[in-house]
């Protein structure tokens, strides 16, 4: 037999993309068993989850939408005292936030271009540092303890187009389809990918903020991405942010 295990394989315990991806599909049902186990981590203790309020509808090439994001990242790092990270899914938004946000934030500002393991090292030896990241950070870079404390997910990653999805798209019957299908579940993966970067150990303490409106109440896919994270409280107030950071950390950790 082989095994193949993964923190994120399923979409909300779905393990139909993956199993279309890999070809698993074409084997006879009994030759592929599945199953889910739940994270050995306290999500639920350890973890808050915020939902911005104020971000609009993601649009990259609107400065009133970019304006809001710069405030909400001040504000969310600023409560975290640093130790934060900022996922982008677009690198000329990450330098636009980077870039204005360089000067205003009282700790040192890192950000991670392709291949640039260095800065990951500089981020981690500055302590309280925030580092703006796309690409590599999404998964398999172990950031663990307070170093990062404040996971900032700017947008869902949803995938963009290419030759190889775009001839996909023509494998199912509808778009509504392809996209329940294939663009929602890869969007789920990468999430939890993204979301597995803050907890890294069973005394690993944070909050992961996501600022897409679709996922406030009321949002598109509010429920698909509560049904598909760890439980966790959650929140879309700043000030519960900071009691948050508070309550978890030792006084070091403010030094």
């Amino acid at each position: 037999p082989a095994v193949l295990t993964s923190g994120t394989l399923s979409a909300a315990k779905d393990f139909s993309r993956v199993r279309q991806s890999l070809g698993l599909h074409r084997l006879p049902p009994s030759y592929v068993r599945e199953t889910c186990k739940p994270s050995p981590f306290n999500h639920a203790l350890n973890t808050l989850l915020y939902m911005s309020r104020a971000v609009p509808f993601p649009d990259n090439q609107s400065r009133e939408y970019l304006d809001v994001v710069v405030n909400e990242v001040e504000r969310l790092v600023l409560a975290s005292h640093g130790h934060a990270a900022v996922l982008f899914t677009a690198y000329k938004a990450m330098d636009m936030t980077c870039s204005r946000l360089r000067g205003k934030l009282p700790f040192p500002l890192f950000r991670l271009g392709r291949g640039d393991s260095g800065t990951i090292n500089r981020f981690r030896e500055s302590g309280n540092g925030v580092l703006f990241a796309s690409g590599a950070l999404w998964e398999g870079i172990d950031l663990p303890g307070d170093i990062l404390s404040m996971l900032i997910i700017v947008k869902l990653p949803f995938a963009v187009p290419d030759p190889i999805s775009k001839y996909e798209r023509t494998l199912y019957s509808s778009m509504a389809e392809y996209k329940r299908q294939v663009i929602i579940p890869e969007m789920i993966i990468k999430l939890k990918q993204g979301f597995g970067r803050l907890i890294r150990s069973e005394t690993d303490t944070g909050v992961v903020a996501l600022l897409d409106s679709r996922v406030r109440p009321g949002g598109a896919y509010r429920q698909t991405v509560l049904g598909a994270l760890p439980n966790c409280l959650t929140t879309g107030d700043i000030a519960a942010v900071e009691r948050f950071i508070r309550e978890k950390k030792e006084p070091g950790y403010f030094a």
